[in-house]
């Protein structure tokens, strides 16, 4: 998430934060948004920092199994910024642990999928783009593996979306994933 990303998830007060899933969805920052979302707590003796070391994670996984294979899903609204498939320096070292329990030389086939968001041919691309970004990384972490990639656009979705309806950034969000799968 950039930096500017950031603070306009933080200037959203509390009570709107739980109304937004997608960056796409965020109000535009206004300074009377920004003055709402300041709170001012008198404190009474020792205050203590902070840290949110350990309170972050870089990768969200879901792993579930489909027959023989491992299927382990995850979510593009972590791994990268709307409309871009670069991933974090960190994804390496993060992809090396969810792909712990894969077998030495699996095949592993590495999917992106997309939302509605768009027409079929940026999304299209931008699903091959991501799935080879995860690919490239998951070739760094587990060079053993030999790999597939393959990018779905927005034709196998995960849950249905209603265009234009802003209470379906869940399922827009589902919709946006990488799928790694493998035997084992």
């Amino acid at each position: 998430m950039t930096a500017a990303a950031l603070g306009a998830v933080l200037l959203v007060a509390p009570a709107q934060a739980e109304d937004f899933h997608d960056p796409a969805d965020l109000p535009e920052v206004t300074a009377q948004l920004a003055a709402d979302s300041v709170r001012v707590f008198a404190v009474q003796g020792s205050v203590e920092a902070f840290s949110p070391d350990g309170s972050v994670e870089v990768i969200e996984e879901e792993v579930r199994r489909d027959g023989e294979e491992t299927v382990v899903t995850l979510s593009s609204d972590i791994l990268f910024e709307p409309t871009k498939a670069e991933l974090p320096p960190t994804a390496p070292d993060n992809l090396d642990e969810v792909l712990e329990d894969a077998p030495r030389g699996a095949e592993v086939t590495i999917t992106g999928h997309t939302d509605s968001v768009g027409d079929d041919a940026s999304n299209q691309l931008l699903s091959e783009q991501r799935a080879r970004a995860v690919a490239d990384a998951v070739a760094t972490a587990r060079p053993d593996l030999v790999l597939t990639v393959a990018g779905r656009g927005e034709s196998e979705p995960a849950q249905a979306e209603t265009p234009g309806d802003t209470a379906d950034s869940y399922a827009r969000a589902a919709n946006r994933r990488v799928e790694i799968r493998y035997v084992g």
